[in-house]
């Protein structure tokens, strides 16, 4: 069917042409086998226009969904494009050169760009022979605790998404999609590859389309207001050393002047959202949403239970990952202040849209931690540590979560 028309050209030039031609084709073999697509194919639009596409059966010219149904199924575009050359009885071409660029990768690409950027910076700052020399020093048993706790909050995830729907959820596969999305958000650097895998994974077990919607919405929603009721309750049982000038010899770094920007930052972003109303209608609508559907799912007790309770289970576990990691380097910090420093990191990589938070997530770490008095080498140490055990290093085992869910027909 027809879905939209945003993608459309008024003069899509042969290539253009060729390429969606070469798409119909892999999707009609996909659905009804090679045999019967190619004989459609040559009864509607004739051998040249079948000939004309076969430079383009090859991954690059499909879109990114197309390309994951070719796989799943088996398809081999090598093996068509010989089928499809022996019915057009033409010679097999060579492979035309493409390269799918939209605006989108080249922002990816500057974003992540820009991530390196700051962790460059960070580490010329501090020294790049003092970094190694403190990574060096590390004790790895406090590394391998860190990387155990780390992934025990696919557990804990795992809860909050049961508690975020009314259809009851087994935990062993809902932990195992917490793994999944690990690799999804490396591979799919943005929200939808989650959201689109989530819906998937919730539809398959029954839930509702709509309620498998919203449960993302529900399950962020109330993770913000843990980490709000966290932040409020704790701040008066911690002492930031909030330097307003340069220390002595030091850094010429100020946390003060960081909060009060992320704070202003937030105030901005919520005066546009208000102001503009294009944005105002994408945003309202969705926190009304989330905020209905969390007071169904928290009628019910148990659910109740399984949202909040997992989700400060998952700060109270990315805290004490921190904490592993600042203790490999002889830092000794109260859960209290693991905890303000791991969601200000959090919230500071949420509003910076850098893919996975490359560099951010570092550099809020580390000015965390040098606001409780951590000096800089040994912060941003702790931090590389932290984000190896919770971000660069779970995309592997999620890798293979990924293919256990596909082969228990789960996605």
């Amino acid at each position: 069917m027809i879905v939209r028309f945003n993608r459309g050209q008024l003069a899509a030039t042969s290539s253009v042409l060729n390429i969606d031609t070469a798409e119909l084709l892999v999707a009609t073999s996909i659905a009804v086998g090679p045999e019967r697509a190619l004989a459609a194919a040559l009864d509607t639009i004739g051998s040249d226009s079948v000939a004309a596409t076969l430079p383009y059966l090859q991954r690059a010219a499909l879109t990114p969904h197309l390309r994951d149904l070719a796989r799943n199924h088996e398809l081999s575009l090598k093996e068509l494009r010989s089928q499809a050359a022996a019915a057009t009885r033409t010679d097999l071409p060579a492979i035309a050169p493409l390269r799918r660029v939209t605006i989108r990768d080249v922002l990816l690409m500057v974003l992540v760009a820009v991530g390196a950027y700051l962790i460059i910076t960070q580490l010329a700052k501090v020294g790049f022979d003092t970094i190694y020399d403190q990574l060096r020093q590390a004790k790895w048993q406090w590394v391998v605790v860190a990387l155990l706790l780390a992934q025990l909050t696919f557990v804990t995830q795992a809860i909050s998404l049961r508690g975020a729907v009314l259809t009851p959820l087994p935990l062993l596969p809902c932990t195992a999609l917490q793994a999944a999305i690990k690799f999804i958000n490396l591979t799919v650097p943005s929200s939808a590859g989650r959201i689109a895998i989530n819906i998937r994974f919730l539809q398959r077990l029954g839930a509702p389309t709509g309620e498998a919607v919203a449960s993302g919405a529900v399950d962020g929603f109330s993770e913000s207001i843990v980490q709000i009721v966290l932040v409020l309750l704790l701040l008066p049982f911690v002492h930031l050393d909030l330097k307003l000038s340069p220390a002595k010899g030091g850094n010429d770094h100020s946390t003060l002047w960081l909060i009060v920007g992320l704070l202003a930052a937030v105030a901005v972003v919520v005066t546009l959202v208000m102001a503009v109303p294009k944005w105002r209608i994408k945003v309202l609508p969705t926190v009304k949403t989330a905020w209905t559907s969390m007071i169904a799912v928290a009628r019910t007790r148990s659910k109740r239970i399984q949202l909040f309770g997992g989700n400060l289970a998952t700060q109270v576990l990315f805290a004490l990952t921190l904490g592993a990691a600042c203790h490999a380097y002889g830092v000794h910090l109260t859960l209290a202040e693991l905890l303000i420093v791991n969601m200000g990191a959090s919230v500071f990589a949420s509003i910076v849209p850098v893919p996975g938070g490359i560099g951010v997530a570092e550099g809020g770490l580390t000015a965390g931690l040098v606001a409780f008095g951590v000096s800089q080498p040994i912060a941003f140490a702790a931090a590389l540590t932290h984000r190896l055990c919770t971000y660069y290093l779970p995309p592997i085992w999620g890798y293979i979560a990924l293919r256990w869910l596909n082969h228990k027909d789960y996605l």
